[in-house]
């Protein structure tokens, strides 16, 4: 390839050789920034406090001036921040934790140059993912359900989506893909709790081709494409549902002035059933739902590899933060495969909850880069990181506080351990029942009441039965650093450790949950997208 500019020649240089030379020639030295960060703080006072109190007021504030050194010294230099959602990849689904998996060659070298996030956790189902995404919130301070398209339903408006709180500190916001977050009121749009575009789905999923609803009303399904505050009339049908998205993000990243801040989220409903992937990805991957399912992940590869193109041959990669993760494990429905890890989607165990994530982009240090973190990361920290990187300030409105930890001293290696010692994985309350989910803290997980899924799933084929289940008669503790997946109970040998992570879990029963039963309004929504022509509106 001929280069005869220098423009040119950078972009050929970029485009022919591996991430870390890219990433080399910050304008701002991250080694300085780091320092300065470690920069003595100034004592804090005592006023009559016993050593602890001391002890503890002066953590406080040791934080709080990390903080405001990082604001400071982050106010002139902002990454611009990419996070890439895929939708139900489970554990195995990647090259990198599955060698059987040929089609993700792009994933496996980003997250083998970038930083491998090992004990990355989610919720189990796509909606409370999401929620703890974008309020910093545990699921069950949002909604530990789904949201179905005639619920009535939506993630509470007073709490403040962090892509609102980015877009006040200056940054530009653009939502590509699934939202699953409500939409029987137009309060509840993307465009209204943050980002300044949309163009996806309003829904947990649709037809990879037509982007309808099947099956909803009794006429058929809504077309579900949606552009801004509209639906996209003329669209719909017209492409796949994963391409359109990309080359939409790929049109921000080439129209975006690039002196102003980005935030870029393109939540992918791939390998989301049903499946389906373009001709010619199944023609390269054959025709059985293993294949199809392979070449689905193909799809997810080709649109990472494509925004990390764009985002080089604008010259932004060096100052871009870029993150991939799923929303939770792959289901059993389908050839997604959790191995080895135990459960599935729609689970409390580990192949429900711990998915493939990593870390790249030129805004990391250099010497951070080719890690692997073990620490315990919950995609609800994303929420405090992203707004300290932005020099903005965490919101905590709402009927519940943020449970997010701000992750980027550990991930840049400032610190050696994770900011998170304490995970709620689910914790369900209905009916005055007693309360049923799991937790994890540190290194034990206790699954409290009867928890389904209890086998381990692989993928096509598979001989296990979804009805398995297991810790109905008591609960159950698992070292998860030396049993990840969860074949040992070592509950009765460690009474101690049970009572003492079963009173935290009833401390969160006591907690704020988010309302999570409501009654379909079928009839009134159907009856509102007929109106509109098929399309799907809010109704409400």
């Amino acid at each position: 390839m001929a280069c005869g500019f220098v423009a040119a020649a950078a972009f050929c240089f970029f485009a022919l050789t591996s991430f870390k030379h890219e990433y080399k020639g910050k304008s701002v030295s991250h080694g300085a920034l780091l320092g300065l960060l470690a920069a003595t703080v100034v004592p804090v006072p005592s006023y009559g406090q016993t050593p602890e109190e001391e002890a503890e007021a002066a953590r406080m504030e040791r934080r709080r001036q990390r903080r405001q050194r990082r604001r400071e010294a982050l106010a002139g230099n902002r990454p611009h921040i990419v996070l890439i959602l895929a939708d139900d990849l489970g554990w195995g689904d990647v090259g990198y934790n599955n060698p059987s998996v040929s089609t993700t060659p792009n994933i496996d070298r980003l997250a083998r140059e970038g930083i491998r996030l090992d004990a990355f956790y989610t919720s189990r189902i796509c909606t409370p993912s999401r929620a703890s995404l974008l309020t910093g919130r545990w699921a069950f301070k949002t909604g530990e359900l789904g949201i179905k398209p005639t619920d009535p339903d939506g993630i509470d408006p007073d709490y403040m989506m962090f892509p609102a709180i980015l877009r006040s500190a200056g940054y530009r916001t653009h939502l590509m893909g699934k939202w699953h977050q409500g939409l029987h009121k137009a309060d509840l749009l993307p465009t209204r709790r943050g980002f300044e575009t949309f163009f996806g789905i309003l829904t947990g999923g649709a037809n990879h081709y037509t982007q309808r609803s099947d099956g909803l009303c009794d006429w058929g399904g809504p077309a579900v494409l949606y552009d801004g505050e509209s639906p996209a009339q003329g669209v719909n049908g017209t492409v796949y549902s994963d391409a359109a998205f990309t080359a939409r993000a790929v049109e921000v990243i080439n129209n975006h002035n690039f002196a102003e801040p980005l935030f870029l989220f393109l939540s992918l409903v791939n390998p989301h059933r049903p499946w389906q992937a373009p001709p010619s990805f199944s023609r390269e991957n054959g025709s059985s739902q293993r294949n199809i399912y392979q070449a689905m992940l193909g799809v997810v590869d080709t649109s990472v590899k494509t925004i990390v193109d764009a985002l080089i041959t604008v010259g932004a990669m060096n100052n871009t933060l870029l993150i991939f993760s799923s929303d939770n494990g792959a289901s059993i429905k389908g050839p997604g495969s959790n191995h080895p890890l135990r459960g599935a989607k729609n689970s409390n165990w580990e192949g429900g909850l711990r998915v493939p994530a990593f870390i790249t982009g030129g805004f990391l240090p250099e010497s951070s880069l080719g890690r692997t973190l073990t620490g315990m990361i919950s995609i609800a920290d994303w929420y405090s990181t992203f707004i300290n990187l932005a020099g903005a300030r965490v919101n905590h409105s709402g009927p519940a506080s943020v449970d997010s930890a701000d992750q980027w001293p550990y991930i840049t290696g400032e610190r050696s351990q994770s900011m998170r010692t304490i995970i709620a994985h689910t914790n369900l309350v209905s009916r005055n029942e007693p309360a049923t989910g799991a937790i994890r803290i540190d290194k034990w997980k206790l699954l409290v009441g009867q928890q389904n899924l209890a086998s381990w799933y692989a993928g096509v084929p598979n001989s296990n039965s979804p009805e398995d289940t297991a810790c109905g008669s008591a609960p159950c503790l698992f070292n998860i650093e030396a049993d990840p997946e969860e074949r040992e109970d070592v509950a009765s040998a460690n009474p101690d450790i049970v009572g003492r992570l079963m009173r935290r879990f009833n401390d969160f029963s006591q907690e704020y949950h988010a309302p999570t039963e409501f009654s379909q309004e079928t009839d009134l929504a159907c009856a509102a997208w007929e109106r509109a022509g098929g399309y799907l509106v809010p109704w409400n």
